[in-house]
């Protein structure tokens, strides 16, 4: 027996793009340069300029699309790590309080 054969869609596995670009991206570009075209109410260069902006971080936006369609992903993965984690000893385990080296105002309490 060969075993039974999978059925792969790959419609469900593509990243959801628009204009080629991440769709999180591509709202990001438009939050930047709208207010540039609607900052001087909607005169003709003011949207010329919100124009070549839009185009220009398009571009570059499309760049690292291509490059790594998960790429924004990994970005703001990265803001949410830190520099030091403390060890615990355990997954169950109670934090351990750390009492800090340099003193500290915590209100009524006074310098701790």
């Amino acid at each position: 027996m060969r075993g039974t054969p999978a059925i792969y869609y790959q419609a469900l596995n593509r990243y959801f793009n628009i204009a080629g670009v991440d769709s999180q991206l591509f709202y990001l570009n438009v939050g930047l340069t709208l207010p540039i075209a609607f900052s001087a109410r909607l005169s003709f260069v003011m949207t010329v300029v919100a124009l070549v902006t839009f185009m220009l971080i398009h571009s570059i936006s499309l760049l690292v699309t291509r490059a790594d369609n998960q790429m924004l992903a990994i970005y703001r993965r990265h803001i949410h790590y830190r520099k030091y984690y403390s060890a615990i000893p355990g997954i169950h385990a109670k934090g351990v309080h750390v009492k800090p080296s340099v003193p500290f105002y915590q209100g009524k309490r006074g310098f701790v």
